[in-house]
C-alpha cells in the first residue's frame, strides 16, 4: 500500500514538472512573436460630414474592442489630420468636437486649411479658431517609445509658422537608439520646454498637407512659392539631408510622415527614397472617388509598422 501511495506522488510530481515546463516553453515562444503595441486610428477630411466621422470612430471603437479581446491590445488613440469644418467657424468646430468626445476615444488633432478658413478672413495667422476648440495645432505625443509628432501646415499662403518649426527643431535632434522607456507617455506642447525630446525607437509626423507627391500637384504651397519653398524645407528635415536656413534647424530623419487634404489613400516614398509618406483617405463623401474611409497605423514589438486602409461601412 505504501509503495503505491509513493509512487502515485512521485507520478503526480512528474506531471507538474512536465506541465511547469510546458508553460515555460509557451511563456518563452511568447516572447519571440511579433505583436502590435500601438494601434492608432487616422482620420482626415470629413469636412461637416459629421454622421460620417461619428461612423468612423464608432469603427474604430469597434476594432478596438475586437483587437483587445483577441490580441490583447486595442486602438490607443485617434490622430486626426484636419479639414474637420468647411469654413473653420467656432460653430462647426465645436459639433465636430462633440462628435470627438462622445467616441470616448483619446485624440489629438491638427488643423486643416479649411479649419482656418474664418480666422484667416480676420487676419490671423494662425487657425485661432481651431486653438480654441480643440487646443494647440502642434505637439508631440509619446507612447511606447514612438513619438507621434502633430504639425501645423494648414496656412494655404504662410505655411508652418515658428511654433511648427521650432517641434520640428527639437524632434529632429532626437537620437534613435535601445535605451528607450516603453512606459513613457507623455505629450507636449511647443510651448513647454527648449529641450529636445528623449531617445525613440521610431518618429512620426502627422500634418495636413503633403510636401510631396509623386502624381498630384495638390501638396504643400501650390497656391505660395513662399510655402513651395517650405515645403522642400520640411522635406530636407524629414529625410534628414541638412538644415533650412531661416531656422537653422539640421533634421535627422523621420520614419513615417501622414497627411489628408487629397482625399485618397496613397503610400509612396519621399524624394530621395528615405521616408515612407502617406496619405490618409476622406471620411467625407463629397469628391471622394475611393468613398469613406480611414486608416489603422499599427506599431509592432519590433518596431516595423503599417498601415490599413479601411472603408466606412
Amino acid at each position: 500500500m505504501l509503495v503505491a501511495v509513493v509512487a502515485a506522488v512521485f507520478l503526480s510530481d512528474l506531471r507538474n514538472l512536465s506541465n511547469l515546463s510546458n508553460l515555460s516553453q509557451q511563456e518563452e515562444g511568447g516572447k519571440g512573436e511579433k505583436r502590435a503595441i500601438l494601434r492608432i486610428g487616422l482620420v482626415a477630411d470629413s469636412h461637416n460630414e459629421n454622421e460620417l466621422l461619428a461612423k468612423a470612430l464608432r469603427q474604430v471603437f469597434d476594432r478596438e474592442a475586437q483587437t483587445e479581446s483577441a490580441q490583447g491590445k486595442g486602438i490607443n488613440f485617434v490622430i486626426g489630420l484636419g479639414d474637420y469644418t468647411n469654413l473653420g467657424t467656432v460653430e462647426e468646430l465645436k459639433q465636430a468636437k462633440e462628435v470627438f468626445e462622445k467616441s470616448k476615444l483619446e485624440y489629438y488633432l491638427t488643423a486643416g486649411d479649411r479649419d482656418g478658413w474664418e480666422s484667416r478672413g480676420k487676419g490671423d495667422e494662425g487657425p485661432t479658431n481651431f486653438i480654441q476648440i480643440f487646443g494647440p495645432s502642434n505637439q508631440v505625443v509619446e507612447r511606447e517609445g514612438v513619438q507621434f509628432v502633430l504639425l501645423d501646415n494648414s496656412n494655404l499662403y504662410k505655411g508652418i509658422g515658428e511654433g511648427g518649426w521650432n517641434l520640428l527643431e527639437k524632434v529632429s535632434k532626437v537620437t534613435k537608439g535601445s535605451n528607450v522607456s516603453k512606459g513613457s507617455n507623455k505629450t507636449f506642447e511647443t510651448s513647454e520646454t527648449s529641450e529636445t525630446f528623449d531617445t525613440s525607437k521610431l518618429i512620426f509626423v502627422f500634418a495636413h498637407k503633403t510636401p510631396f507627391h509623386p502624381e498630384s500637384s495638390h501638396t504643400m504651397g501650390e497656391d505660395s512659392p513662399e510655402v513651395a519653398k517650405q515645403a522642400e524645407e520640411l522635406l530636407a528635415v524629414l529625410e534628414g539631408k541638412g538644415s533650412q536656413e531661416s531656422q537653422g534647424s539640421r533634421g535627422k530623419k523621420v520614419d513615417g510622415f501622414f497627411s489628408g487634404d487629397l482625399h485618397f489613400f496613397a503610400s509612396y516614398l519621399s524624394p530621395a527614397k528615405i521616408v515612407k509618406m502617406t496619405t490618409v483617405g476622406a471620411v467625407a463623401s463629397e469628391r471622394n472617388f475611393g468613398g469613406p474611409r480611414f486608416a489603422i497605423l499599427t506599431v509592432f514589438n519590433d518596431y516595423s509598422w503599417e498601415v490599413e486602409d479601411v472603408e466606412i461601412r
